[in-house]
């Protein structure tokens, strides 16, 4: 499951990684919980473009809200089904939280750091208000199971066109759990479980944190 991450990226690291041009003004996000918004990446038309969408897809009472979108039901499910074949998205994220325990949180990242970008889907509001998604998730592989049996759709660079871009047959190539050779997941303090709290300390190692695995081939582009 994936409930909340972080995004740190600037613009021109935005650039760079995804050739998108960023023109919202981003500050750094440490914490971004279901309700509040962050970046997301659309295919429009010939160009790829960066807009603000709100987490999370309210469903049912007491504004609860869907987060995530199994990988392996997503073409079954109603709720799911119509925005997998025509309205995919980026979700670009420098990493994302999981508890291990009752107040023993972990950041998961790259082992290189750099934004990832996991595999959304996209829900139009009506005329003036802000996007709505939820991001895919797939079985947990390696030592991520040991944090949680469920993880982020988080797709290489070779996968990144042909999610925006294909059609739903060519998507379903791209629902592959990501192996955890490819993240670094350390301890975080446990103030990151209030979504009041939004800063930088929250992604630093925490003092009773496990050491980080060693760096390993980044094959995520």
């Amino acid at each position: 499951m994936c409930g909340r991450f972080s995004l740190t990226a600037n613009n021109d690291e935005l650039h760079q990684r995804f050739g998108v041009s960023v023109l919202q003004n981003l500050v750094p996000r440490w914490n971004i919980a279901p309700a509040q918004s962050s970046l997301i990446l659309r295919q429009r038309g010939l160009e790829l473009g960066a807009e603000m969408a709100e987490f999370g897809k309210p469903a049912g009472p007491q504004h609860k809200r869907l987060i995530n979108a199994r990988s392996e039901t997503v073409t079954q499910k109603p709720t799911f089904k119509e925005a997998f074949i025509y309205r995919r998205c980026l979700v670009v994220a420098s990493g994302w939280f999981e508890w291990s325990a009752p107040r023993q949180p972990w950041h998961i990242q790259l082992q290189d750091g750099r934004v990832m970008a996991m595999a959304g889907l996209c829900f139009d509001t009506p005329k003036g208000q802000s996007a709505q998604f939820v991001i895919m998730t797939t079985d947990a592989d390696g030592s991520l199971q040991d944090l949680h049996h469920r993880c982020p759709l988080v797709l290489p660079a070779s996968h990144w066109s042909v999610w925006l871009t294909g059609n739903a047959e060519q998507a379903k190539s791209c629902l592959v759990p990501p192996s955890a050779h490819y993240f670094n997941a350390y301890r975080v303090h446990p103030d990151v479980g209030n979504i009041k709290n939004d800063n930088a300390g929250l992604v630093a190692p925490y003092s009773e944190a496990k050491p980080a695995s060693p760096p390993q081939a980044d094959l995520f582009g």
